[in-house]
């Protein structure tokens, strides 16, 4: 989603959003084990205007309610296959709490949705040469990856699945946002004369 802003006199505040699902195959959420990660995503992601969904660790009963729940909803408002793609460290702590949120997600949520663990994994943990945690040899923390690679894993599993969105799209939005602020320019010059 793309989301354009005004801010005019008087604290007078609009926001506008064109959707960009009906341009995809999928409807793509990125779920990623902690806050932590969220600006990093965010960054690589900004082209893309896809879901990002940060886990904060061990998610809670009420959140994963909620996630079942919103992808009901985006089941019934698209009607477009959901593929999730998650990303975490591949550690007994961020495998857990992979497998412990998509049991309960999936058992709540009455629609089929469709995920994949893509990173980190141990066969990209050894072909990028990380190192492993030192307090537990074997596993491996996202944190190790430098920004590139950890770039080159997120667009890598977005680009399998989302395209940016069309100049098409780009200028119908454009337009939109235009004639909208123009109007509500025109109000706010209105209201200040009376």
């Amino acid at each position: 989603m793309r989301q354009s802003h005004f801010k005019g006199e008087k604290g007078a505040h609009f926001s506008y959003f064109k959707d960009s699902i009906e341009e995809q195959e999928y409807y793509v959420q990125l779920w990623f084990e902690a806050e932590a990660m969220h600006g990093q995503f965010e960054y690589y992601t900004k082209d893309f205007r896809v879901s990002l969904v940060p886990f904060r660790g061990d998610c809670s009963i009420p959140i994963k309610w909620e996630l079942a729940k919103k992808l009901e909803q985006i089941s019934q408002k698209y009607g477009k296959p959901i593929k999730i793609l998650y990303f975490g460290d591949y550690d007994k702590k961020g495998l857990q709490i992979f497998s412990s949120a998509l049991k309960d997600i999936r058992k709540w949520c009455k629609v089929a949705f469709d995920v994949e663990r893509v990173g980190l994994t141990l066969e990209q943990a050894q072909t990028l040469n990380i190192p492993d945690n030192p307090n537990s040899p074997g596993f491996y923390q996202w944190e190790a990856l430098n920004d590139a690679q950890a770039g080159k894993l997120i667009l890598d599993a977005v680009r399998k699945y989302l395209k940016k969105p069309s100049a098409e799209l780009l200028n119908r939005e454009a337009k939109i946002h235009d004639e909208c602020v123009n109007l509500l320019t025109k109000f706010l010059e209105e209201q200040a004369k009376d």
